[in-house]
């Protein structure tokens, strides 16, 4: 069956060096996993699943998964073939990365950590999150050479499909710029994203509302998400510049807690810089201050509240909160118990 797109995996020059670049197996897979569900035979006799065979965490040459891609896109004949597999994409197709996003905060630092560990999936590319005060665009950026139209709008679609799982909000409606040219057919672009469209751009980006950002997500596991984010960055092999950044972030923070006068300002200070900087640069590390404060917050309420000699007002003191009450609140909203039962449950288990 022809293939009314064209080779797509070769019809842009600028992909001669993609030999170099790689993605991970479990990314591959989506492809596979697509195809399977929907009861499709191989793109090709010749062409091998790449995790059948192949450990999950190695990786396969772009060139081959892109001749894979593009067998599909000839056997199926279909256009939307690309945006139905970037839909059907889960978190496991992220491997170990799918961990580490699926415990975050906020989409804002899923955001930032994806884009952080996204050598982690593949070499091929990544994002960069741009604010335009209301709205937010992220932008698709590639490492070395312009993928072919349908990786794009893989990475489209499933970018737009993660972010509303991640935050159980299926109604997230997001705008898409492409570089490719209009298609015939845009219904199924209308059901996948869901707002506007624009083509023959000079880059493909989704384009919202800034407040999507602050959507929490919905697994969000802070102690679970300081293990992962630790293995993650043995596995990226170098130094964590944002735990260190963080780090002196939140020691800060601490210092001031007892005073009762902890804020943008006072931690700018103790880090010798501007707060317009420190805002800048916890939102590039895909954090906002309140966050890193209610974590320092949590992190030493629990282990105040593990001494039986420190009452529950002096825990409170400590913590910068004029109010007892206030801080029961929030350490519930935390914890999903008061601090009185988070002791009491602490102490049983110590004798």
């Amino acid at each position: 069956m022809a293939n009314p797109l064209g080779n797509l995996a070769k019809e842009d020059p600028a992909i001669a060096p993609a030999h170099k670049s790689a993605v991970s197996a479990d990314y591959a897979s989506a492809l596979f996993d697509y195809l399977t569900s929907r009861g499709l035979p191989p793109a090709s006799p010749t062409s091998t699943r790449p995790n059948a065979g192949v450990a999950r965490d190695s990786a396969i040459p772009l060139e081959h998964w892109l001749t894979l891609l593009d067998e599909a896109l000839s056997v199926t004949g279909d256009p939307d073939l690309a945006l139905k597999i970037g839909e059907s994409f889960r978190v496991k197709h992220l491997g170990f990365v799918g961990y580490v996003l699926m415990t975050c905060s906020t989409l804002r630092e899923a955001v930032a950590q994806g884009s952080r560990y996204n050598h982690l999936v593949g070499g091929v590319g990544g994002t960069r999150l741009v604010r335009r005060d209301a709205t937010a665009e992220l932008r698709f950026e590639w490492a070395a050479s312009i993928p072919p139209p349908a990786t794009e709008r893989i990475f489209a679609a499933a970018t737009a499909t993660l972010s509303r799982w991640l935050s159980d909000r299926p109604d997230l409606r997001w705008d898409v710029c492409f570089r490719c040219e209009r298609p015939r057919d845009l219904r199924y672009h209308e059901r996948v994203f869901g707002g506007v469209f624009r083509f023959a751009e000079s880059q493909t980006k989704l384009v919202f509302p800034a407040w999507y950002l602050e959507l929490p997500v919905a697994m969000a596991n802070p102690e679970v998400h300081a293990l992962v984010v630790t293995q993650a960055e043995a596995l990226l092999g170098e130094p964590s510049a944002e735990s260190e950044f963080l780090r002196r972030v939140e020691t800060a923070m601490t210092r001031d807690l007892a005073t009762g006068r902890v804020s943008l300002a006072s931690v700018a200070r103790a880090l010798r810089t501007s707060s317009r900087t420190l805002h800048r640069r916890l939102e590039e590390h895909g954090r906002s201050f309140r966050e890193v404060i209610s974590e320092v917050r949590r992190a030493r309420a629990e282990a105040y509240l593990r001494s039986p000699a420190i009452s529950l007002a002096e825990v409170a003191f400590l913590l910068g909160y004029s109010e007892q009450s206030t801080f029961q609140h929030a350490f519930k909203r935390w914890v999903g118990v008061t601090p009185g039962e988070f002791r009491a449950r602490h102490l049983a288990s110590a004798r």
